[in-house]
C-alpha cells in the first residue's frame, strides 16, 4: 500500500480501492439537473464555437456518469451526509447569491461553523468529485481525499472558493437569463521553479454559481507521483511543455477558475 497515492485501477473504486459491488456516480448530481433544467431538452458540450454540442437524454444519462467507478458502500451509505448536505448547503448559497450578497457568506451561518459535522460534509462532497475526476484522468487514487471524501477522517484536504461562473455570465449577457450547469474537467497546476506538479484543482457550475476546489501538495507528493506513478506524470509534463509554448489566454484562466 501506498503512503499517498495508490496506482490507477480502472476496476476499483477511486475513494476506498474496493472491487465489490462497482457503480457509477454523476459528474453533476440527477437532482441537481433536474431542478435547473425540469422537463427541458439538455445539450452537453463545450460550447466554445468549435466543437457540436450533442443531446443529453436526460439527468440519469450515461454521458453526465463518470467513468471511473465507486464502489456501492462509498457511492451510498458513506458519502450520504454529505451528498444531502451539498444540497442543503447550494440552496442557501443560490439564494444569497441571487439576493446579490457574496455567496462564500453562507459560511457564517452557525450551522456551517468550521469543523463541524455540517461544515466538513460539504467539503466531502467536493472532495468525492475529485477524486472521481483524478480517476477518469488516469491519476493514482489518492488516500488522504479519498479517505475524507468517506468520512474515515476528520482532516479536510480541500480548498474552496465560491463564486459567479463567468460562463454563464457571458450567456446571460447575450440571452438573459438561461438553464446551465457544468463541470471543469481536471486542472493539474506546477510549480514554475521545480516544474513538479503541486495541485489538482476542478470546478462545478449549477446555474449561476460555480465551485471551484483543489486540493494543493508539496515536492514529496510531487516527488511520489513522478516515481510511481509515471503515466500520468508523464503526461501532465507533457501538457506542461505545451502550456509553455502555448499559454493559456486570460479568457480560459478566467473560466476554468485559474
Amino acid at each position: 500500500m501506498g503512503i499517498f497515492f495508490e496506482p490507477f485501477a480502472a476496476d476499483r473504486c477511486c475513494l476506498c480501492g474496493s472491487r465489490e459491488k462497482l457503480t457509477g456516480e454523476h459528474k453533476i448530481k440527477a437532482s441537481a439537473l433536474r431542478a435547473i433544467f425540469g422537463t427541458e431538452a439538455m445539450a452537453i458540450g463545450h460550447f466554445d464555437g468549435e466543437n457540436e454540442p450533442r443531446s443529453a437524454q436526460g439527468p440519469k444519462s450515461s454521458e453526465f456518469h463518470f467513468e471511473a467507478p465507486l464502489c456501492s458502500a462509498c457511492n451510498s451509505s458513506r458519502t450520504q451526509a454529505a451528498d444531502r448536505e451539498f444540497d442543503r448547503f447550494h440552496r442557501a448559497v443560490s439564494e444569497t447569491l441571487a439576493a446579490g450578497h457574496d455567496p462564500a457568506t453562507v459560511f457564517d451561518l452557525e450551522r456551517y461553523a468550521v469543523g463541524s459535522d455540517s461544515y466538513l460534509n460539504v467539503f466531502r462532497y467536493f472532495a468525492k468529485l475529485l477524486c472521481c475526476h483524478l480517476a477518469e484522468s488516469g491519476g493514482p487514487r489518492s488516500i488522504q481525499i479519498g479517505q475524507f471524501a468517506i468520512g474515515a477522517t476528520r482532516v479536510n484536504p480541500i480548498k474552496l472558493r465560491i463564486d459567479a461562473d463567468p460562463t454563464y455570465h457571458d450567456f446571460a449577457a447575450l440571452s438573459g437569463e438561461h438553464q446551465f450547469a457544468a463541470h471543469g474537467g481536471l486542472v493539474v497546476t506546477a510549480n514554475r521553479q521545480t516544474e513538479l506538479m503541486d495541485g489538482f484543482l476542478t470546478s462545478l457550475t449549477l446555474g449561476p454559481v460555480r465551485y471551484v476546489f483543489w486540493v494543493e501538495f508539496g515536492v514529496a507528493i510531487a516527488l511520489a507521483i513522478k516515481l510511481f506513478h509515471k503515466p500520468f506524470a508523464d503526461k501532465c509534463e507533457a501538457a506542461y511543455r505545451e502550456a509553455l509554448i502555448n499559454p493559456i489566454s486570460p479568457e480560459k484562466r478566467r473560466k476554468l477558475g485559474l
